[in-house]
């Protein structure tokens, strides 16, 4: 079951022009692939209200599949129990995304410097490093969390 909790002020969908510093969208998906789509759109439709350009917002997308596919690859077991949760918070020159998941039992992922391009996969945390502006990996005992900071241009800024 798919939870999408919005802590926006209520307001009609058409009021949603604009977001404002600190609102928050948060969404709980499934440990499965499938879900992955409807993060991405709805990180699209923040950021194309925050009025980035096309080509960040693209950035954002691949960035934030990426998190969330290795959530569920690498992270919780696909079962009704697991989820991976997804926070976008407006922040005053941009959008941060941290996508959380269960992580108990797995081993800690390495973000290397230069991936092997031969192999096979491996190259998701390299490309969120490079599409985002900032970006910084927790791990604890039972969760690791994702934090990917896209700032806007400052044309962009409101």
């Amino acid at each position: 079951m798919m939870k999408l909790l919005e802590k926006i002020t209520p307001r009609s969908y058409e009021e949603i022009s604009e977001l404002k510093k600190g609102e928050v969208v948060e969404l709980e998906i499934p440990s499965a692939p499938e879900y992955v789509s409807i993060v991405r759109s709805a990180v699209e439709g923040i950021a194309k209200r925050m009025c980035f350009d096309a080509d960040q917002i693209e950035d954002l997308k691949i960035a934030v599949g990426e998190a969330c596919t290795n959530a569920i690859k690498y992270g919780c077991p696909r079962d009704d129990v697991h989820n991976v949760d997804i926070r976008c918070v407006v922040c005053e020159d941009g959008l941060l995304v941290e996508v959380r998941n269960n992580v108990v039992g797995c081993c800690r992922l390495e973000v290397p410097d230069h991936p092997d391009l031969a192999r096979e996969g491996g190259l998701g945390l390299y490309l969120i490093r490079h599409l985002v502006d900032q970006v910084d990996f927790e791990w604890n005992h039972d969760t690791a969390t994702v934090k990917m900071l896209k700032r806007l241009q400052p044309s962009q800024q409101q």
